[in-house]
């Protein structure tokens, strides 16, 4: 008798998911992210940081130790997500903008995890704890036209903050996708809904 065992993938992938409602289309087109991943028994992780309650303010200690160099030692919520990201071969962010930037949430993510020995450099010289990625997606959501946000340089901004910062020098390669037009005109919202659900699985499913 002949057995065949299903080898899982061996790639994995570690999702930041940021947005406080169930019934958005950021939350649509993160369950369909997932649901791609799933159709190609991709192993993932996830951080949902509402769900969760990750804890994003910055406390008086943290920030003496990135900016004066005062030993502290990092918080388990801390080292736990910086263990799912050293875990993870790809990272994908999915988020919808709040006045031109990642919610509070998400940027105070960035400010707790992203800390020096592990994004960044030691002071002594001693190299950063974080992996290069294979590859970071960027999932964006927005109430603006993607034609509106490019006219007034924003697309640009974004792929700053975002590609040129964050993620310089600690990823492969980057992809942004937007998904535009996601909280006003009721048909458009209805009609963007189905569209964007069909995109993100489609990205889930070839992410590899």
């Amino acid at each position: 008798m002949i057995k065949h065992i299903t080898m899982r993938n061996a790639t994995k992938v570690h999702v930041i998911y940021c947005h406080p409602s169930i019934t958005s289309v950021t939350h649509d087109i993160k369950e369909a992210y997932l649901k791609g991943l799933n159709e190609k028994d991709i192993q993932y992780t996830i951080t949902d940081l509402y769900e969760s309650k990750f804890n994003t303010d910055i406390s008086e200690k943290e920030y003496l130790r990135e900016n004066n160099n005062i030993h502290c030692e990092l918080s388990k919520d801390v080292q736990s997500e910086q263990e799912k990201i050293n875990n993870a071969d790809i990272l994908t962010f999915i988020f919808p903008l709040f006045w031109m930037d990642a919610p509070s949430k998400l940027v105070g993510y960035f400010t707790r995890v992203f800390t020096k020995g592990f994004r960044y450099d030691h002071d002594d010289g001693r190299k950063a704890a974080m992996k290069k990625m294979k590859q970071t997606n960027f999932m964006i959501s927005a109430g603006s036209g993607y034609e509106d946000l490019e006219r007034d340089g924003k697309i640009k901004a974004l792929e700053t903050v975002f590609v040129k910062d964050r993620m310089s020098q600690k990823t492969e390669k980057c992809k942004m996708y937007f998904f535009c037009e996601t909280t006003y005109n009721k048909e458009i919202l209805l009609n963007n809904r189905r569209k964007y659900s069909k995109i993100a699985y489609e990205i889930g499913k070839n992410t590899i």
